[in-house]
């Protein structure tokens, strides 16, 4: 092995933690707890009111980005139909020549 393989395999060989480990993580869960519980947002009565602003200002940029994506769909949808219709102009006048040249020939051939 490597140094850095016997180095490795040294810090994450198992030790037990003592005895009073388990007393340890409860007193640090504790006090987690008591500092969440005395804090300023959730003792203050404007929280409330944050996060009813918080909720409309989410609800205000969905809307937006949904009607703009939506308009989005529909420029490039307008987009596409005039490209059909141009396309269908062409392809009628395309037809049409072509008939005339049919018609022309039938009447050379009588």
């Amino acid at each position: 092995m490597t140094p850095f393989e016997e180095e490795l395999k040294q810090a994450l060989k198992r030790e037990d933690p003592g005895a009073d480990f388990t007393a340890r993580v409860l007193a640090k869960c504790t006090q987690a707890d008591e500092r969440a519980e005395h804090s300023f947002w959730r003792v203050s009565w404007l929280m409330p009111a944050w996060r009813v602003g918080a909720v409309a200002a989410g609800l205000i940029v969905l809307a937006g980005g949904t009607a703009y994506e939506h308009h989005q769909h529909e420029v490039k949808g307008m987009a596409a139909k005039r490209q059909l219709l141009l396309a269908m102009r062409i392809a009628g006048t395309k037809l049409q020549e072509v008939q005339e040249r049919v018609k022309e020939s039938e009447q050379v051939e009588q």
